[in-house]
Protein backbone atom coordinates (compact mmCIF):
# COMPACT_ATOMS: atom_id res chain seq x y z
CA UNK A 1 0.00 0.00 0.00
CA UNK A 2 2.86 2.36 0.69
CA UNK A 3 3.91 2.40 -2.98
CA UNK A 4 0.50 3.75 -4.01
CA UNK A 5 -0.07 7.43 -4.51
CA UNK A 6 -2.65 9.15 -2.33
CA UNK A 7 -4.87 9.44 -5.39
CA UNK A 8 -4.76 5.71 -6.12
CA UNK A 9 -5.33 4.88 -2.45
CA UNK A 10 -8.43 7.07 -2.32
CA UNK A 11 -9.79 5.62 -5.58
CA UNK A 12 -9.22 1.99 -4.54
CA UNK A 13 -10.65 2.55 -1.06
CA UNK A 14 -13.72 4.20 -2.55
CA UNK A 15 -14.28 1.27 -4.92
CA UNK A 16 -13.70 -1.21 -2.10
CA UNK A 17 -16.48 0.43 -0.11
CA UNK A 18 -18.75 0.26 -3.18
CA UNK A 19 -19.09 4.03 -3.51
CA UNK A 20 -19.30 6.00 -6.72
CA UNK A 21 -17.44 9.27 -7.02
CA UNK A 22 -20.77 11.05 -6.60
CA UNK A 23 -21.52 9.05 -3.42
CA UNK A 24 -18.13 10.00 -1.96
CA UNK A 25 -18.61 13.65 -2.92
CA UNK A 26 -22.07 13.78 -1.33
CA UNK A 27 -21.02 12.09 1.89
CA UNK A 28 -17.82 14.13 2.21
CA UNK A 29 -19.54 17.44 1.43
CA UNK A 30 -17.37 18.01 -1.65
CA UNK A 31 -18.20 18.59 -5.29
CA UNK A 32 -18.08 15.70 -7.74
CA UNK A 33 -15.52 17.65 -9.76
CA UNK A 34 -13.23 17.90 -6.72
CA UNK A 35 -13.37 14.14 -6.10
CA UNK A 36 -12.71 13.44 -9.79
CA UNK A 37 -9.70 15.75 -9.84
CA UNK A 38 -8.31 14.34 -6.60
CA UNK A 39 -8.51 10.78 -7.95
CA UNK A 40 -6.86 11.84 -11.21
CA UNK A 41 -4.17 13.71 -9.32
CA UNK A 42 -4.89 17.01 -11.06
CA UNK A 43 -6.02 18.94 -7.97
CA UNK A 44 -4.21 19.98 -4.84
CA UNK A 45 -5.91 18.34 -1.89
CA UNK A 46 -6.99 20.78 0.76
CA UNK A 47 -6.69 19.70 4.38
CA UNK A 48 -10.48 19.88 4.67
CA UNK A 49 -11.03 17.60 1.65
CA UNK A 50 -8.43 15.11 2.84
CA UNK A 51 -9.98 14.94 6.30
CA UNK A 52 -13.51 14.50 4.92
CA UNK A 53 -12.43 11.75 2.52
CA UNK A 54 -10.45 9.92 5.21
CA UNK A 55 -13.50 9.90 7.50
CA UNK A 56 -15.89 8.62 4.81
CA UNK A 57 -13.48 5.94 3.57
CA UNK A 58 -12.48 5.08 7.13
CA UNK A 59 -8.78 5.48 6.39
CA UNK A 60 -6.75 7.04 9.19
CA UNK A 61 -5.52 10.43 8.03
CA UNK A 62 -1.92 9.50 8.77
CA UNK A 63 -2.17 6.53 6.36
CA UNK A 64 -3.08 8.96 3.59
CA UNK A 65 -0.51 11.57 4.49
CA UNK A 66 2.64 9.83 5.75
CA UNK A 67 3.40 7.43 2.87
CA UNK A 68 2.55 10.15 0.37
CA UNK A 69 3.90 13.22 2.12
CA UNK A 70 5.94 14.27 -0.94
CA UNK A 71 2.90 14.02 -3.23
CA UNK A 72 0.48 16.08 -1.15
CA UNK A 73 0.37 19.78 -1.79
CA UNK A 74 -1.98 21.60 0.51
CA UNK A 75 -3.63 24.77 -0.77
CA UNK A 76 -3.05 26.86 2.35
CA UNK A 77 -4.14 30.19 0.90
CA UNK A 78 -7.36 28.93 -0.72
CA UNK A 79 -6.45 30.41 -4.10
CA UNK A 80 -8.59 27.83 -5.91
CA UNK A 81 -11.63 28.68 -3.80
CA UNK A 82 -11.08 32.40 -4.30
CA UNK A 83 -10.80 31.93 -8.07
CA UNK A 84 -14.05 29.96 -7.97
CA UNK A 85 -15.70 32.95 -6.27
CA UNK A 86 -14.62 35.26 -9.07
CA UNK A 87 -15.83 32.82 -11.71
CA UNK A 88 -19.15 32.46 -9.89
CA UNK A 89 -19.55 36.23 -9.90
CA UNK A 90 -19.65 36.09 -13.71
CA UNK A 91 -23.17 34.67 -13.42
CA UNK A 92 -24.20 38.33 -13.50
CA UNK A 93 -23.98 37.97 -17.29
CA UNK A 94 -27.16 35.88 -17.09
CA UNK A 95 -28.84 38.08 -14.48
CA UNK A 96 -27.12 40.96 -12.64
CA UNK A 97 -28.58 39.82 -9.32
CA UNK A 98 -26.94 36.37 -9.68
CA UNK A 99 -23.50 37.97 -9.69
CA UNK A 100 -24.21 39.05 -6.12
CA UNK A 101 -26.22 36.07 -4.87
CA UNK A 102 -24.13 33.13 -6.14
CA UNK A 103 -20.80 34.26 -4.56
CA UNK A 104 -22.65 35.28 -1.37
CA UNK A 105 -24.21 31.81 -1.08
CA UNK A 106 -20.85 30.15 -1.83
CA UNK A 107 -19.16 32.26 0.85
CA UNK A 108 -21.89 31.64 3.39
CA UNK A 109 -21.81 27.86 2.91
CA UNK A 110 -18.00 27.49 2.76
CA UNK A 111 -16.81 25.73 5.89
CA UNK A 112 -13.10 26.48 6.07
CA UNK A 113 -12.72 30.08 4.91
CA UNK A 114 -9.80 32.19 5.98
CA UNK A 115 -9.23 35.96 6.12
CA UNK A 116 -8.10 36.17 2.48
CA UNK A 117 -11.18 34.31 1.26
CA UNK A 118 -13.43 36.62 3.30
CA UNK A 119 -11.59 39.70 1.97
CA UNK A 120 -12.13 38.68 -1.66
CA UNK A 121 -15.74 37.71 -1.00
CA UNK A 122 -16.35 41.16 0.50
CA UNK A 123 -14.76 42.83 -2.56
CA UNK A 124 -17.02 40.87 -4.91
CA UNK A 125 -20.15 41.67 -2.92
CA UNK A 126 -19.29 45.37 -2.70
CA UNK A 127 -18.61 45.77 -6.44
CA UNK A 128 -21.75 43.90 -7.44
CA UNK A 129 -23.97 45.66 -4.88
CA UNK A 130 -22.59 49.06 -5.95
CA UNK A 131 -23.15 48.26 -9.60
CA UNK A 132 -26.69 47.06 -8.97
CA UNK A 133 -27.51 50.16 -6.94
CA UNK A 134 -26.15 52.45 -9.65
CA UNK A 135 -27.93 50.58 -12.42
CA UNK A 136 -31.17 50.42 -10.44
CA UNK A 137 -31.05 54.13 -9.59
CA UNK A 138 -30.43 55.06 -13.22
CA UNK A 139 -33.23 52.90 -14.59
CA UNK A 140 -35.55 53.85 -11.72
CA UNK A 141 -35.01 57.55 -12.36
CA UNK A 142 -35.67 57.24 -16.06
CA UNK A 143 -38.75 55.02 -15.61
CA UNK A 144 -40.17 57.30 -12.90
CA UNK A 145 -39.69 60.33 -15.13
CA UNK A 146 -41.37 58.53 -18.03
CA UNK A 147 -44.24 57.20 -15.87
CA UNK A 148 -45.04 60.56 -14.26
CA UNK A 149 -44.49 62.41 -17.56
CA UNK A 150 -41.77 64.55 -16.07
CA UNK A 151 -40.02 66.58 -18.72
CA UNK A 152 -36.46 65.33 -18.69
CA UNK A 153 -33.63 67.67 -19.51
CA UNK A 154 -32.87 67.37 -23.20
CA UNK A 155 -29.62 65.52 -22.54
CA UNK A 156 -31.39 62.87 -20.40
CA UNK A 157 -34.25 62.63 -22.86
CA UNK A 158 -31.69 61.86 -25.55
CA UNK A 159 -30.15 59.19 -23.31
CA UNK A 160 -33.55 57.63 -22.59
CA UNK A 161 -34.57 57.45 -26.24
CA UNK A 162 -31.21 57.07 -27.94
CA UNK A 163 -28.41 54.55 -28.14
CA UNK A 164 -26.72 56.05 -25.09
CA UNK A 165 -29.39 54.35 -22.94
CA UNK A 166 -27.54 51.11 -23.68
CA UNK A 167 -24.18 52.63 -22.87
CA UNK A 168 -24.80 52.81 -19.09
CA UNK A 169 -25.57 49.06 -18.69
CA UNK A 170 -22.71 48.23 -21.07
CA UNK A 171 -20.33 50.26 -18.86
CA UNK A 172 -21.65 48.38 -15.82
CA UNK A 173 -20.95 45.04 -17.51
CA UNK A 174 -17.52 46.17 -18.68
CA UNK A 175 -16.48 47.37 -15.20
CA UNK A 176 -17.58 44.09 -13.58
CA UNK A 177 -15.84 41.95 -16.23
CA UNK A 178 -12.60 43.95 -15.95
CA UNK A 179 -12.73 43.84 -12.12
CA UNK A 180 -13.27 40.07 -12.19
CA UNK A 181 -10.56 39.38 -14.79
CA UNK A 182 -7.95 41.55 -13.05
CA UNK A 183 -8.57 39.98 -9.64
CA UNK A 184 -8.82 36.42 -11.00
CA UNK A 185 -5.49 36.62 -12.81
CA UNK A 186 -3.75 38.37 -9.90
CA UNK A 187 -4.36 35.35 -7.72
CA UNK A 188 -1.41 32.99 -7.80
CA UNK A 189 -1.04 29.68 -6.00
CA UNK A 190 1.56 31.05 -3.62
CA UNK A 191 0.43 34.63 -3.12
CA UNK A 192 -3.17 35.69 -2.63
CA UNK A 193 -3.57 39.40 -2.03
Amino acid sequence: MESQTVNQLIKQSRKRKGLTQQDLANQAGLSLRTVQRIEKGTEEISGFSLRQISQILEIPLEHLIMPNVNQISIDKNQSGSIKALYLASLTFLVNPLLGLLVPAIMGYTKQNKDAQYSKHLKKIIIIHASGLLFLGAFIGYLLTAKFFHIQLPSSLNYIFTGWLFLLIPMCYYAVIIIFTAVNYFRIKGSDVN
